[in-house]
């Protein structure tokens, strides 16, 4: 990502002149307030070359999700991409690059299984704001990180029972074999997503049973290859559970797969 540059802005790298007798803390105000619409712009600039066009709002969304990535990740292991460019790559935009082949509509019950950080389930939150979102992440630690960025992204607010339709994010720092054992959010959700965690096989049995009737569990993958081998693996395991393969995409922009299962009577 280009950087900011003082030249481009006020010459050699001067802070702008705001009149005689101005305290120094309102040029630095100003100054900050241009550098974070550069900063916006670049990513706005970023995400559109990729497809997706982001309002100015959703710009500083994704930038302050970035910041405290970057800060949190100082204090404990949240993700082993710690350059501020690979972020927006290989994190929201790798995220996002599943909707050039699926649609979440408005009030779709999405849940983000092993979520991490918040890949994909926030920047999916961040781009199609009115779904509504489950983040399972088993650490406490990444879990006291999602709590705090819901709030700070300003995601939305609610109940703490997802039965109650006022629910718009919420995490559960549990298993996800835990989370489905709850009649509420068992056969609940209209998508399930997975980002590089465990094998199709080992995860259908936790995943299958969150969809609803019509639900799809969308697996994110590398390489075609190996999703071969892994389709041919869990084929007869995923019918015994009630599962089949629907599809698979690939997105070659990405070097990325995704499997697209649902269940087997629908």
């Amino acid at each position: 990502m280009r950087l900011f540059s003082f030249k481009t802005r006020f010459g050699q790298g001067s802070l702008p002149h705001t009149g005689k007798g101005e305290h120094s803390g309102a040029k630095t105000r100003i100054f900050n307030k241009i550098l974070a619409q550069d900063k916006h712009l670049l990513l706005k600039e970023t995400f559109n070359r990729h497809g997706f066009s982001l309002t100015t709002h959703q710009a500083a969304q994704f930038d302050q999700y970035r910041d405290e990535l970057l800060r949190w990740n100082a204090r404990m292991n949240l993700t082993a991409i710690t350059d501020e460019n690979e972020i927006i790559h290989k994190h929201f935009l790798d995220s996002l690059s599943v909707l050039e082949h699926i649609t979440l509509k408005k009030g779709d019950t999405v849940i983000d299984i092993g979520t991490g950080a918040g890949f994909p389930g926030i920047v999916l939150k961040i781009y199609v704001p009115d779904i509504r979102l489950t983040l399972v992440e088993a650490s406490k630690k990444k879990g006291s990180f999602l709590k705090f960025l819901i709030p700070h992204l300003n995601l939305g607010k609610g109940a703490s029972s997802w039965s109650n339709q006022k629910v718009n994010v919420e995490v559960l720092t549990e298993r996800a074999e835990i989370c489905v054992q709850d009649p509420d959010r068992a056969g609940a959700y209209d998508w399930v997503f997975t980002r590089y965690v465990a094998t199709i096989r080992d995860s259908a049995v936790y995943c299958l049973p969150f969809l609803k009737p019509t639900g799809r569990w969308v697996a994110y993958k590398f390489g075609r290859e190996i999703i071969d081998t892994e389709i041919d693996d869990s084929a007869a395991y995923l019918s015994a559970l009630g599962g089949r393969i629907e599809t698979v995409f690939t997105n070659p922009k990405f070097n990325r797969s995704y499997v697209v299962v649902r269940r087997a009577n629908t």
